[in-house]
C-alpha cells in the first residue's frame, strides 16, 4: 500500500478521494471493515460455541445498518434499548427469536413494540416493569420471555460511567426482590419469568469480575430453584473490552472454555450481548489535519474532526491510537491532537509522539467503531460524518455526512396549540 495506512485492503487515502467525488468537502470520516467484523464475529461464536448461546450484538455500539446487515447474516442477535433500535433490527433482518428489549427505562412505546412485533426475551429493570409487560403481552396474545436484571453488586474496574454492577449504579433490581418476584411469578400470565440478567460494566479486559458475576448469577438461580422457581435464562451481558493501546483484548476463548466448565451439566438457554469487542477494531476515525501551531513550546495538531464526532476522549478520558495515514519523514515530537469545537475538553490526546504533520495530511484516530459515529452529535452547528464501509476490497458509502443544509432544514414553525382570537 505504499507505506500508507489501509482499512479491508483499501487505503484511507483513497477512502477519502472516493468520499470526495460524492462529498467534496468532506475532511473527516469513519471507515469500516466489514470482512474484519465478520471474523471477529465468527471468532466469538467459535470461543462459547460449546453452550450454544444467543449472541445478542449490542445496537448501542454501532448502529449502522450495513453492520447490523453483515452480522444479523451471520446468525447474531440484537440487543435493542430503544424504539429506534428495535426498528433497525427488525430492518436488518434480526427475526422476533433473536431481537432483544433492554433498558433501564422503558418508554411505553417499547414495551408495546415487544408485545405487538415480538422479542427472544426482555431484560426487566425493575419488578414494575412486569405490569407493563404483562398488560402489552396480553393485548397482544403473546407471551413475552422475561430475564430480571439483578444488580450484582459487584464494581468492575473500569471508568466510572461504564460501571453498572455497583450498589450506586441505577440498572436491576436487588437479589431479594428479584426471589419475590420469581416466587410470584404466577401474577404475570403472559410472561415466562424464569430469567436472570447481569451486566457490570464495559471494557472489562481481565475476566475475573464477569467470572464473580456468574458466580452471584448461578448462586441466585439455585436459591431461586429451592423457592421453587426454575430459570431456565442465563443471560450474561456483554463488557468483552478492547485495550486502546493495541496491544490486548479480552480473552474470549479462555473465557469461553472457563463458563463452559461452570455451566456444564445445567439446562439453561445463555445469552451474551457483546458490541465494542465485536466492532471497535473494525472501524477507524479519518481526518485531515487543519492546522499545526506551537505555543510555549506545545506543538498542537487541530483535526477536521472533533469531540461532537467522537465522544469518548472527552466523556471517559479514553485515550486512543492516533498515527498519520502517511507519514512524513522527521523525528517524532509530543503533540496534543485537539479538534476544532469551542469546548477544552474538545481533545483527542496529549503528549502523544508523532512525525512532522501538515495541514492536509490525514491521521486515523483507531478502535472508533464502537461508540464514535453512534454517540455523535450535531454540537456546534456541525453535521454528523459521512461512513464508510469496506467489503472484499470495494469501497460503499454506508451513510451521508449531514451538510449545514440538513441542519437548516429541520427548522419548524408549527403551532402546536391553537391561539384564541382576541376579543
Amino acid at each position: 500500500m505504499d507505506g500508507a495506512l489501509a482499512l479491508g485492503g483499501v487505503t484511507l487515502e483513497r477512502a477519502r478521494s472516493a468520499l470526495r467525488e460524492r462529498e467534496p468537502h468532506a475532511r473527516a470520516f469513519y471507515a469500516y471493515d466489514l470482512d474484519l467484523l465478520s471474523t471477529r464475529a465468527r471468532r466469538f461464536q467459535s470461543a462459547f460455541a460449546a453452550l450454544r448461546p444467543l449472541v445478542a450484538y449490542a445496537l448501542k455500539a454501532n448502529a449502522l445498518p450495513a453492520v447490523l446487515s453483515r452480522l444479523a447474516a451471520l446468525g447474531l442477535g440484537a440487543d435493542a434499548a430503544s424504539l429506534g433500535e428495535l426498528e433497525l433490527a427488525a430492518a436488518a433482518g434480526f427475526g422476533a427469536g433473536r431481537r432483544l428489549l433492554n433498558g433501564n427505562g422503558k418508554s411505553p412505546e417499547e414495551i408495546e413494540w415487544a408485545g405487538r412485533e415480538g422479542v427472544h426475551s426482555v431484560n426487566a429493570d425493575h419488578v414494575v416493569e412486569l405490569d407493563a409487560l404483562e398488560d402489552s403481552a396480553a393485548r397482544h396474545g403473546r407471551t413475552l420471555r422475561v430475564a430480571l436484571r439483578v444488580n450484582p453488586g459487584i464494581v468492575a474496574p473500569v471508568h466510572p460511567h461504564v460501571a453498572t454492577g455497583g450498589e450506586e449504579a441505577k440498572f436491576g433490581i436487588s437479589p431479594g426482590d428479584a426471589l419475590a418476584a420469581w416466587e410470584a411469578r404466577g401474577r404475570w400470565a403472559h410472561l415466562t419469568l424464569d430469567g436472570i440478567h447481569v451486566h457490570v460494566g464495559s471494557q472489562i479486559l481481565d475476566p475475573e469480575p464477569l467470572e464473580r458475576t456468574v458466580g452471584v448469577a448461578l448462586d441466585l438461580r439455585a436459591e431461586a430453584g429451592r423457592r421453587g422457581a426454575v430459570l431456565r435464562l442465563l443471560n450474561l451481558g456483554g463488557g468483552f473490552g478492547v485495550d486502546l493501546e493495541g496491544e490486548r483484548e479480552f480473552p474470549v476463548e479462555v473465557f469461553g472454555q472457563k463458563l463452559a466448565e461452570r455451566l456444564a451439566g445445567l439446562e439453561v438457554d445463555v445469552v451474551l450481548e457483546p458490541g465494542r469487542w465485536l466492532v471497535a477494531p473494525a472501524g477507524v476515525l479519518a481526518s485531515e489535519v487543519l492546522w499545526v501551531k506551537e505555543r510555549d513550546g506545545i506543538r498542537f495538531v487541530v483535526l477536521a474532526a472533533g469531540m461532537n464526532d467522537f465522544l469518548r476522549p472527552a466523556l471517559y478520558g479514553a485515550r486512543h491510537r492516533i498515527e498519520p495515514v502517511r507519514p512524513r519523514v522527521g523525528e517524532h515530537t509530543p503533540a496534543t491532537v485537539v479538534g476544532p469545537v469551542c469546548e477544552s475538553a474538545d481533545t483527542f490526546a496529549r503528549d502523544v509522539p508523532l512525525p512532522p504533520l501538515e495541514p492536509g495530511d490525514l491521521v486515523a484516530v483507531f478502535d472508533a467503531g464502537a461508540y464514535g459515529a453512534s454517540m455523535a452529535s450535531s454540537y456546534n452547528g456541525r453535521g454528523r460524518l459521512a461512513e464508510v464501509v469496506v467489503a472484499d476490497g470495494r469501497l460503499v458509502l454506508a451513510r451521508r455526512a449531514e451538510s449545514p443544509a440538513d441542519l437548516v432544514a429541520r427548522r419548524a414553525e408549527e403551532p402546536l396549540e391553537e391561539i384564541p382570537p382576541r376579543d
